[in-house]
């Protein structure tokens, strides 16, 4: 079995596109669209169940490594605003200091 994981990840978005639509549309099965192409059936499959769930938006291109960089940067603002949040517990809430005013000066001249 040779390894299609190097082809599948240089097809573009339009012929990813063309590929669900032959099976969508025009009826044909991931197993004819594979033969045809050289691609993996079980690789079209995940692709016409992405554009199920996700339509157009399953045809960009996500990086796996662009994936992992996105999750990794949520986690670690998750973790540094958690820990500047906790990071204020056992201080003393500020004091609310009233000034007086322009015209308390006033009355108190009077």
């Amino acid at each position: 079995m040779d390894n299609n994981s190097t082809i599948s990840g240089a097809i573009t978005m339009t012929r990813r596109a063309q590929i669900i639509q032959r099976v969508l549309v025009d009826g044909w099965s991931p197993a004819q669209i594979a033969e045809a192409s050289g691609l993996e059936e079980r690789q079209i499959r995940r692709w016409v169940a992405a554009y199920r769930r996700r339509g157009m938006a399953s045809l960009r291109s996500d990086i796996a490594s662009e994936r992992l960089y996105r999750r990794l940067i949520g986690r670690l603002r998750a973790a540094l605003t958690g820990d500047f949040r906790s990071a204020g517990h056992g201080v003393p809430p500020a004091t609310c200091v009233v000034l007086p005013s322009a015209r308390d000066d006033e009355r108190r001249r009077r």
